[in-house]
């Protein structure tokens, strides 16, 4: 069971659920299963929540790299700018073995920064994080689109048809356990 904090001004929401074992299978999660439409109606949207909460954190890593980057950028070009200051408007740079002496403009501090490698370190983890927001955000997109999907080719049920339709086993990562019918021995 995981938890997510959530903090909305004075009020606190701790979110819990249960994430994916370590192998998910995209296309079986994606793909609708019509041998038992009901089994996937009452898991898509425990489904489509847990890839949303996986988008979110997606999303929140880029972010957080972003900032990472942005901020070594902004550090890195004010130590540039700061020995300029005091070298006759010039900065160095490490050259292979040797520092290279370079005329501060906005150019040659951006061009700095670019291959200072720590920085493309940075950035490579960037993207990387990018790439695997694309990959949970295709696969959100691709959730919805099946709830969508469902709702229409689904009609209403009677409790009593729901109940001898579902068919019990593992369906979008979630078991179905049908229990002792009650709808038969109510009426």
């Amino acid at each position: 069971m995981s938890n997510v904090t959530i903090f909305f001004g004075n009020q606190t929401v701790v979110l819990q659920f249960e994430g994916f074992k370590d192998e998910v299978n995209v296309d079986e999660l994606t793909s609708i299963d019509y041998s038992n439409l009901y089994g996937e109606i009452v898991t898509v949207s425990a489904l489509l929540n847990k890839i949303g909460l996986l988008r979110a954190e997606a999303e929140s890593a880029v972010s957080l790299k972003q900032l990472e980057c942005d901020v070594y950028s902004a550090d890195l070009g004010k130590r540039y700018r700061r020995e300029a200051n005091v070298n006759g408007g010039k900065f160095t740079i490490p050259d292979g073995e040797h520092l290279v002496s370079i005329k501060l403009t906005e150019d040659s501090i951006n061009q700095a920064i670019i291959l200072d490698p720590i920085y493309q370190a940075k950035k490579n983890s960037l993207i990387e994080s990018k790439k695997n927001f694309g990959f949970i955000d295709s696969l959100y997109w691709a959730i919805q689109s099946k709830d969508k999907k469902l709702s229409l080719i689904t009609r209403p049920v009677t409790p009593e048809e729901f109940v001898n339709e579902i068919i019990e086993g593992e369906i979008n990562g979630m078991f179905i356990k049908k229990l002792k019918d009650n709808w038969t021995q109510n009426s």
